[in-house]
């Protein structure tokens, strides 16, 4: 039940459920089994979507600690967890420590699953992550792409996942200032997560804005406006909106009203949510995920 909550991106309900999935583990099978593991990656996982990078980390090693004593350093389940810390550390900027504990889990994963396994595709979505952050462009696209293909053949080219690469591609061309294929990418993201998540899910709400900043870059204000309002009226609803989109949404608005001789808008969005006059539009320069 936690786990449909969390996949419905109901995270407040899931976060509840998984805590008490924890109390009971610890109480049938003691603080060190791999049930309770579990539990610390799926309150992980919570955070990591609130943007609680610290929080994730975390539980992520805690949950590490366990799966690794248990099961030894080189097990599968031991390469699955070090992905899952992995993507904690590329959200917290720890890129080196990142790149590290994913090249050893891609490793491990391909000899044992091989190199077309959904596990293999997470790791390298999050080494594509690490080689944006590294301005190393090329790199990222070829992770991307490969996390892509990978997803496409083994959910028969309909899961959220094919478009989170797909928007990571997206992020790509955003990077490269070519903006007519980043924009292409998201809408493919979009018409994905259309069809595999619920409409009011956070990452249609995330791409939304992603793409308006696309518009944005590209000078296309009234229909950049569409699609960030349209993102920031997602994520404003969440429980805990993740603050860096949120604060991309603003500013890209307040651009986007401005451009559109709409300054009362503009002062409005400014005033309720103090973003200085001054500052310029973040949203084509943003490439987290």
């Amino acid at each position: 039940m936690a786990n449909c909550q969390f996949y419905l991106g109901h995270y407040t309900e899931s976060e509840f459920l998984n805590r008490r999935g924890l109390e009971m583990d610890r109480q049938l099978f003691g603080d060190r089994h791999p049930n309770v593991a579990e539990d610390y990656l799926n309150l992980a996982a919570v955070q990591f979507e609130w943007g609680h990078f610290s929080e994730a980390e975390s539980y992520d090693r805690q949950a590490l600690d366990i799966i690794q004593s248990y099961y030894g350093k080189d097990h599968p389940e031991t390469s699955a967890v070090l992905t899952i810390l992995g993507r904690a550390l590329v959200a917290k900027g720890k890129i080196d420590e990142a790149s590290r504990i994913l090249h050893r889990a891609l490793g491990l994963q391909e000899r044992a699953n091989g190199e077309m396994h959904p596990q293999v595709a997470l790791t390298v979505n999050e080494l594509g992550k690490v080689a944006l952050q590294r301005g190393d462009l090329d790199e990222a696209e070829a992770d991307f792409t490969r996390a892509e293909h990978i997803w496409s053949n083994a959910y028969g080219g309909r899961h959220y996942y094919i478009g989170t690469a797909v928007a990571n591609l997206g992020g790509v061309y955003l990077e490269r200032k070519q903006y007519d294929r980043a924009e292409y990418f998201f809408r493919e993201a979009l018409a994905m997560y259309a069809k595999t998540l619920p409409e009011d899910h956070k990452l249609l709400g995330v791409t939304r804005i992603r793409l308006g900043g696309v518009l944005v870059a590209d000078s296309r204000y009234k229909d950049a406006e569409v699609e960030s309002f349209a993102g920031y009226q997602i994520l404003i609803k969440q429980t805990n909106p993740p603050p860096n989109w949120m604060r991309s949404a603003r500013k890209d608005l307040v651009a986007e009203y401005e451009a559109l001789n709409q300054p009362a808008k503009a002062a409005s969005m400014r005033a309720q949510f103090a973003v200085p006059a001054h500052e310029s539009p973040s949203s084509s320069v943003t490439t987290k995920t």
